[in-house]
Parts: structure tokens; C-alpha cells; sequence
């Protein structure tokens, strides 16, 4: 269902009376717990229970609790436009006490309702607030006899605004306000001409003549004294009708569905035009589409609704949608092997050629499918192998050293099976062991080698079954008596040299005796390399987005290996580095330069970014004023707010149409909707979408 303009929460039939409203916009009511489900509570409002009535359930909602500097409010997430709606009337019970008297309450029917924590003047009125607001106020700092019931319309407020409307507590008519029990007030609006009753007597009127869409609620707030401020038994009536197009429907090609509700006597309906739409006046009209293609086809089909009893009533709207799906024919072709079957629905079949089969499909739109069905032959294939001892053979994905038969079943190209028999046959080999030894300088003959050299050698010679012979030589050489070597490592690191640690670099000797009983005198020719110094680093860091490339460099070292590490398992090594950073790509990032195998100490460098900041953090303005004066002309996103962050802003009017949209980068929303027309002043809806997410109100537009 898409998005109705208004939504009606209980109709409830009343007496006629020429001067009230019938039916019910909003409430706040509920018994044992008060119900807040359409509401939007700020500041300090909760719902509880105070001493003004006979139970202890939470059945009233407190605005402030008998504490100081503390403010609060509630208001209807639904808006209702004096535009096209000239009367509306609210009914509700107040409470002020429990404290030493604090500023008081205030009824408010205001262009933008207020967000987050209600502050700014008197009664918790926000100071940008714009429209009607009748104040009940307990301590008036103008000076007058308190308490004091005052009306003003226009934006902001405090009890010195020039414009407002008041009555004082002259000789004390007005001292029940502020009372332990629960006082009733009755506001309404006709035609621009606003009154307020209190128990039942009129008490204040004037004329206040609004054209916007405005949100209703209550704020209290209790400046530098206290008071529990709380409401209760609250309506709105307002002569609002209730539109419903229906449930979204699916239908097959060429069937008719019908859409909306039960026929309404006290409604005139109109549903826009569309295709397949039989009448555009009943509330349940009938709708026949064909869809020749092959995807389902979607159409949408909106009614508007007002009351038959008053031309004056407020439309509302709803819309439902028609989808319609195709039928289905197809072939199906399927090769199976020989011996197997395959089923189709509820159908096996094991014979090669064309097999129709009906399938019930979507809402019943039956779809004929034609197998098309191919038998494919089976395989078998025998071989003989033969191997040496020792040796293996791989068969199929098995390495097999052990005779004997094996089977293996694979799949041909065509997907059958295809069976292959192995006979593996092991031939033996013969192996005999040696051992030797030599003096350093020395020989040994060993078939057509000579071998001077200590190790393990082979000689293989073919057996008469075709398989090697294996002779296994391990020969020992005896040192001479003098042997030389080399070593390097690097500071700091040392090694064992005969019993003697070595850390320096340097020639050194040692004497030792041979098996064969001579001397023989090792030398060791140890290098020493030192450690390189840490490597000198510099950047581009911070950069401005997330995505910008990153530039990391070491200063260049003769003969250096390089070694970068960082976030994210981050690894190079280039002397210079570059890769487009993210936010959790960002903090130190490590060098270390390497020379003959000895490692630096390491060096490290910040990598941030300037812009990571989210649009939820960002505050959408309420108004922009599209007069050519240079200030304020057009809504542009990237100049209020700098972020990286791609998004996209659209822009509906009050009846749900789409007249901007644009993304990061695009033309800014100037007052003029996509095809360049001007629009004309009024509340539009806004929807900010961002990394999967969203924020949306509503922006005023003065010329």
C-alpha cells in the first residue's frame, strides 16, 4: 500500500452540533496504560500517574515532572492542512501542581513539529515554532495577575510578544487553573476564528487564518520554580474521511480483479484514471489487464475520498497495487542415462522423446512445459598395469602400491557412468646398504663415479624382471687438517664457535683431531653487519574523503629492503606506497628498512581523514526562500553540510508526488520542480537517504 496523505485513527459518531467536529482525528486515552501509538513524546514527556484522579495507573501523560528547568512535549505525527480543512476542535483534561508554580502549558498546532529535546521560551515552545499556540501560563513575567490564558499566532513566542491575546487573572477568576485536580479545556478552530473554553465557559477568542499544514501537540516546561504539568482524556475531532483502496492484488492475464472496500454511503470517492480501470467513482471498481509478456506487470491505482455531507471535509488518499502475471510455455530439454528416469511434476519418464506435462503456476495461471527427453549409453573399460616395489600408480585420484583389482566409476562427458577395471601387478626390487669413508682430498670409485665428497649416494641396475636394483652408498669424508669458513649475521646477534661466543667481526682458529687421529685447524672468517638506522618516512595524510589515495614514502637507503605494516593486515614492500583509504583503514602505519638481512628499528606515520562524518549528524533546514536575492535560494546539501558521503534527496508535495530528486553533485532543489516550473509556497516532504538509511520532514517554501 503506498503512503496515505492522512490517516484517521477511530471514527466515532456524535451528536450533530454546528460548532464541534464528528469525527476523531487523534486521542490520547487508554485505561489501565494511556496509548502513545502515533504520538511523539520529546524532553521530559512520560506516561505515569499524578495525584489528580482516583487511581494510580498511568493513564496521564506528564509533560514535566515538579522539578526545575525541565520541558517537554508530545505531538500527532500526522498533519492536518487548514489549506483544504477549516475546522477542528480539541477536547482535553489539565493538571498543574505539586510544586510552587512554573511557567504552565501550551496547545500548539505548528508547521513543523518539534524534534529531540523541547527548549527555548516560555511553556517549552521551541523558539522557531510556527502557528496557533493557546498557553495556559501559571507565572506570567509581563507583570499581569497570574494565572493568565493567552492566544498567539505566528512564529516563536513569550508572554511580551506583541500580537498576543491574553486574559489575566483579574480578581481571581482564574485561580482554578492552577489546582490538584484536573480542569477541562475545549479549543476549536472555524473558519480562522480560534475560542477557548475552560469547564465549560468561554473564556478567549480571536481570529487567526492559516493556510499551511500544520502538526498539533502539547509542550509544558517549568522554568526556574517546578510543577508537574500533565494531560489526560485527550481528542482531536476533525471531519477527515477514511480512503481505502484495498490489499495489493495478483491476478493472471486477462482475469479481472476488483479493488478498494465496501461501498461507504457518507463517502464520494474518485479514483485517478488508469488502464483497465472500469469506473473511476464507486468505491469498489473492477480491473481487467492482459500482460503478453514474460515478466509480471504492475499497476497502480489511486483513490481519493471525502465526505458526501461536507464539501468542506479534508480528502484523503490511498493506493493499491494490480499486478499481473503471464502464462508460461516452454521446452525443456534433458539427456539422462540409460537405465535412469527423470520426473517432471508429478511425472516419471525413462523413454527418450516428447513428454507434455501441465504445472499449476502463480495464482493458478497454469504454464505447459514439453520434455524433451535424450538416453545417453553407459561405459566399461579393463586395463592391466604393471609397477616395481616401492613404486605407486595413480588410478583416479588414488596412489595404489599393493597388487590386486580395482574398480573406479567416473562420469563420461555427456554425465553417465563409465566404469574402468585396473589389475595391478607388483614387480620386486632388490636393495643392499654400503658404507665408506675418505680422508678430505681423497676418492672413492662407486660404479662410473668418483666420489669425493661425504653423502648418501644410489646406483640402480635393472633387475631381470625390468625392475632397479638398488645399491645404497653412504660415504664419509675425513677433515684434513686445515678447513676454512664464512658466517655473517647481524649486530646484536652472536654464535657458539667451539665453546667461545662470537659478537664481533673477525678471523678466528681452533685446533681439533680428525677420526683418523690427525690435527685439523679450523678457521672462521665471521662479518658483522651493523643495524640499519630507523627509516625516515613522510605522506599525504589527512586526506579529505574516504577513497582518496593515500602516498607513503621512505626516504631511499643504498641497498635497503623495504617492509611496510598497518591496519587491515596492510603489507608492502615498495619504498612508496598508494591506495585509496577507508575509514577503518586509518591509524599508524609502520616502516622498517633492511640492509645485508639486518632489520631497523621501526618508523611509524598517521593516516587519517578530514570528512567521515555521517548525514545523521546532519540538521535539515526547514525553509528555503527562492526570491533571486542570493540568500537562501536553493537547498544545497553539499554547501551546509561537507561530507564525502554519497546521497540522494527527494522531494514530494502534500499530495505524495514526486517533483525533485538528485543525488551528490547534482543541480541543487531551487523552488522549481524536474521540468523547470516554479512551484508555488507551501510544506513539501523531504526524503534524505544515506548508506542504507534515512531522514525526512518537511521544508517550507517562501518566496
Amino acid at each position: 500500500m503506498y503512503f496515505r496523505l492522512l490517516i484517521v485513527l477511530a471514527c466515532l459518531i456524535f451528536g450533530f452540533r454546528s460548532e464541534a467536529q464528528t469525527l476523531v482525528f487523534a486521542q490520547l486515552t487508554g485505561s489501565p496504560t494511556m496509548s502513545t501509538t502515533g504520538w511523539n513524546l520529546t524532553g521530559a514527556a512520560h506516561t505515569g500517574d499524578t495525584g489528580g484522579d482516583a487511581n494510580v495507573d498511568p493513564d496521564e501523560l506528564i509533560l514535566t515532572d515538579n522539578v526545575g528547568n525541565s520541558s517537554g512535549a508530545i505531538f500527532y505525527n500526522q498533519a492536518i492542512d487548514l489549506g483544504t480543512c477549516y475546522q477542528w476542535n480539541v477536547q482535553f483534561d489539565f493538571r498543574m501542581y505539586d510544586g510552587n508554580s512554573a511557567d504552565g502549558i501550551a496547545f500548539c498546532f505548528l508547521d513543523v513539529p518539534p524534534t529531540g529535546f523541547v527548549s527555548g521560551g516560555g511553556v517549552g515552545i521551541p523558539s522557531t515554532a510556527n502557528g496557533i499556540k493557546v498557553v495556559f501560563d501559571t507565572y506570567n513575567n509581563c507583570g499581569g495577575a497570574n494565572p493568565e490564558i493567552q492566544i498567539y499566532s505566528g512564529p516563536g513566542y513569550n508572554e511580551c510578544i506583541a500580537g498576543i491575546t491574553t486574559l489575566n487573572n483579574v480578581g481571581g477568576n482564574l485561580n482554578f487553573l492552577r489546582s490538584s485536580t484536573y480542569n477541562t479545556a475545549v479549543i476549536s478552530y472555524n473558519y480562522g476564528v480560534v475560542t477557548v473554553s475552560v469547564n465549560g465557559t468561554q473564556y478567549l477568542s480571536g481570529t487567526y487564518n492559516l493556510n499551511f499544514a500544520g502538526y498539533m501537540g502539547w509542550t509544558a516546561s517549568t522554568g526556574g520554580s517546578n510543577d508537574r504539568h500533565s494531560i489526560r482524556n485527550a481528542t482531536i475531532y476533525a471531519d477527515i474521511a477514511t480512503s481505502n483502496a484495498g490489499p495489493d492484488v495478483s491476478i493472471c492475464s486477462g482475469q479481472t480483479a476488483q479493488i478498494g472496500s465496501v461501498n461507504n454511503p457518507n463517502y464520494i470517492y474518485s479514483w485517478t484514471s488508469a488502464p483497465g480501470l472500469t469506473q473511476t467513482t464507486v468505491s469498489n471498481p473492477t480491473v481487467n489487464l492482459v500482460n503478453a509478456g514474460n515478466t509480471p506487470l504492475s499497476q497502480s491505482y489511486t483513490v481519493m475520498t471525502n465526505l458526501a455531507s461536507n464539501p468542506n471535509s479534508c480528502p484523503s488518499f490511498d493506493s493499491v497495487v494490480v499486478t499481473v502475471n503471464p502464462l508460461f510455455n516452454d521446452t525443456l530439454p534433458v539427456s539422462i542415462c540409460q537405465g535412469s528416469s527423470y520426473t517432471l511434476g508429478t511425472q516419471t519418464f525413462n523413454t527418450a522423446g516428447y513428454h507434455p506435462v501441465v504445472f499449476p503456476g502463480v495464482l493458478g495461471c497454469d504454464s505447459t512445459v514439453v520434455l524433451n527427453l535424450t538416453l545417453l549409453p553407459n561405459l566399461t573399460n579393463n586395463q592391466t598395469v604393471h609397477i616395481c616395489q616401492g613404486a605407486s600408480y595413480t588410478f583416479a585420484g588414488n596412489t595404489l602400491s599393493t597388487a590386486g583389482t580395482y574398480t573406479q566409476l567416473l562420469q563420461t562427458a555427456s554425465g553417465c557412468d563409465s566404469t574402468i577395471n585396473l589389475t595391478l601387478i607388483v614387480d620386486p626390487i632388490l636393495t643392499s646398504n654400503i658404507q665408506a669413508a675418505i680422508c678430505q682430498g681423497g676418492s672413492y670409485s662407486f660404479g662410473t663415479q668418483t666420489l669425493t665428497t661425504a653423502g648418501n649416494y644410489s646406483r640402480t641396475i635393472q633387475t631381470q624382471a625390468g625392475c632397479d636394483s638398488i645399491i645404497n652408498l653412504t660415504l664419509t669424508v675425513n677433515p684434513v687438517l686445515a678447513s676454512s669458513s664464512s658466517m655473517t649475521f647481524c649486530q646484536g646477534q652472536s654464535t657458539l664457535f667451539f665453546g667461545q661466543t662470537l659478537t664481533n667481526t673477525g678471523v678466528y682458529t681452533h685446533t681439533l683431531q680428525t677420526v683418523a687421529g690427525c690435527d685439523s685447524v679450523v678457521t672462521l672468517n665471521l662479518t658483522v653487519y651493523p643495524i640499519p638506522a630507523s627509516p625516515i618516512l613522510s605522506g599525504n595524510s589527512p586526506v579529505e574523503c574516504p577513497g582518496d589515495v593515500v602516498t607513503l614514502h621512505i626516504e631511499p637507503v643504498a641497498n635497503a629492503v623495504y617492509n611496510w605494516s598497518g591496519p587491515q593486515n596492510f603489507y608492502s614492500v615498495e619504498p612508496n606506497v598508494y591506495f585509496p583509504v577507508q575509514i577503518g583503514q586509518m591509524g599508524n602505519y609502520s616502516a622498517t628498512i633492511s640492509i645485508n638481512g639486518c632489520v631497523s628499528s621501526p618508523s611509524s606515520i598517521p593516516v587519517s581523514i578530514v570528512n567521515i562524518y555521517d548525514y545523521n549528524d546532519f540538521d535539515f533546514p526547514n525553509v528555503i526562500t527562492p526570491n533571486g536575492d542570493g540568500n537562501n535560494d536553493e537547498l544545497d546539501i553539499e554547501a551546509m553540510f561537507k561530507s564525502c558521503q554519497e546521497y540522494q534527496l527527494k522531494v514530494f508535495n502534500r499530495w505524495g508526488n514526486l517533483i525533485y530528486a538528485g543525488k551528490r553533485f547534482d543541480a541543487p532543489f531551487n523552488g522549481k520542480d524536474m521540468s523547470g516550473s516554479i512551484l508555488p509556497d507551501g510544506v513539501y516532504f523531504y526524503l534524505l537517504e544515506f548508506d542504507q538509511k534515512s531522514k525526512s520532514g518537511f521544508i517550507h517554501l517562501i518566496r
